[in-house]
């Protein structure tokens, strides 16, 4: 049996209509999504039987899953559902942004590339959403660097960039930060949100994925420190260009929820972000995390 699929967008991505969650994928099914997942990197999965016992066994058929290491966010009932609450203050404080108070909004960032071990990837699923807003965004960092210029790909071979753990944002100096104000309760150190403070992580600028062997552009705003070996201003003016480029629209999706959607990407290629909801819109989402059973990175 051949899984239908159709693009998601104009942009990037694959959707998969119709699924039934409870039923069991035969080997061939299994083979063929796995697949599709490598091909595109980002798949909306829509259909019957979205529930948190089916989104575990279905987050299964890609990797091992990975517990949150927050008790706080975790579902009580099923430790590896971590629970996206933007009713929340603890883990969505509110932050101003053009002069409008946002709920957990995000900026672009990979999971764990601040360690040398990234996520493999996760599945958002949609439980409640709000009336408008609280929208995700996912960007291509494969089809950004296909779209490089020869001269670019020619200066960025070899080089190596740095990422380091932050929970300030005005500490991330390629995070856009002009129009942003800090809310009460916004963290300054890791152990304000209960994390540790981890070493500095050093990747290939231009990263070669394990599995589909694909060149991908392994820069995003958030956590990004800088190019080693490089001059400061040097460094920071090809990331800033290099920003520019990665999200560029044509390399980005925003998904418009819709009641039971499943998406699931492939943290090694793509970068996400959240714009987030209005204070008291409540928005919950459930996400399941697949291991990274590979070393991308090092510590510095």
């Amino acid at each position: 049996m051949t899984i239908q699929h159709s693009a998601l967008s104009d942009q990037l991505g694959a959707l998969i209509e119709s699924f039934d969650f409870a039923r069991e994928p035969n080997a061939a099914e299994r083979d063929e999504l796995y697949q599709l997942w490598l091909e595109h990197g980002l798949l909306l999965i829509r259909g019957a039987n979205a529930n948190p016992q089916n989104q575990i066994r279905f987050s299964r058929l890609f990797g091992e899953l990975e517990e949150h290491p927050l008790k706080n966010i975790r579902s009580g009932e099923f430790p590896e559902l971590m629970e996206l609450n933007s009713e929340d203050t603890r883990t969505s404080p509110v932050s101003q942004w053009d002069g409008e108070d946002w709920v957990g909004r995000l900026g672009w960032h990979k999971d764990l590339i601040y360690t040398g071990k990234p996520n493999r990837g996760a599945i958002l699923r949609a439980v409640h959403l709000p009336e408008e807003d609280g929208q995700t965004g996912y960007g291509d960092q494969a089809k950004a660097y296909d779209a490089l210029s020869d001269g670019m790909k020619a200066r960025l071979e070899g080089l190596k960039v740095i990422y380091g753990f932050e929970v300030n944002l005005y500490r991330m100096p390629f995070l856009d930060t002009s129009n942003y104000v800090a809310g009460p309760g916004a963290p300054d150190k890791p152990s304000d949100i209960g994390f540790p403070d981890f070493p500095d992580s050093r990747y290939p600028l231009v990263l070669e994925h394990p599995e589909s062997r694909r060149k991908i552009l392994n820069i995003c705003p958030m956590f990004l420190v800088g190019i080693e070996g490089m001059d400061k201003s040097e460094s920071d003016a090809l990331l800033t260009e290099l920003v520019a480029h990665v999200t560029r629209p044509e390399f980005c999706y925003q998904h418009q929820w819709q009641a039971g959607d499943m998406i699931l990407w492939d943290n090694w290629r793509f970068m996400h972000s959240a714009p987030g909801v209005k204070p008291g819109a409540k928005r919950l989402i459930h996400r399941t995390t697949i291991l990274g059973d590979r070393v991308l990175g090092e510590s510095v």
